[in-house]
């Protein structure tokens, strides 16, 4: 986790789990650490990644199953789609809209400049 990121860190855990669903570093009906082991390797309270996991099943990103642990939801990978862009259109992109106006570029400009950025996205990759 990053010092630059001042968000609680029940969020940042529970993030870091759905970039793993988003990765593909677990699947749809994964068994996940339980919440004592994912606390442990986090280095945190187990209260905290309690409130990590309650969050996202709360979301319906993860579910448990009594007895046997939490597991991801099949449809996780579109919650989490679903929820980050809404947080983005709240968010953070009107702001980044208004200036594009004010600067005068166009959508097409915008789609060519994206296109750059995921080009470029593709040849910083590793593995």
């Amino acid at each position: 986790m990053t010092e630059s990121d001042n968000r609680p860190i029940y969020i940042r855990l529970a993030d870091r789990i759905c970039d793993m669903i988003l990765t593909h570093e677990y699947h749809a009906m994964d068994k996940i650490p339980s919440i004592r082991d994912y606390a442990v390797a986090q280095q945190v309270n187990p209260a905290t990644a309690a409130r990590a996991f309650e969050m996202l099943e709360r979301h319906g990103i993860i579910f448990n199953k009594r007895g046997l642990g939490s597991y991801i939801s099949p449809d996780a990978e579109d919650i989490i789609k679903r929820i980050r862009i809404e947080a983005l259109w709240g968010n953070e992109s009107k702001l980044f809209f208004q200036r594009l106006a004010i600067l005068g570029v166009t959508p097409d400009q915008l789609k060519e400049m994206f296109a750059r950025f995921l080009e470029n996205q593709d040849s910083n990759a590793s593995c």
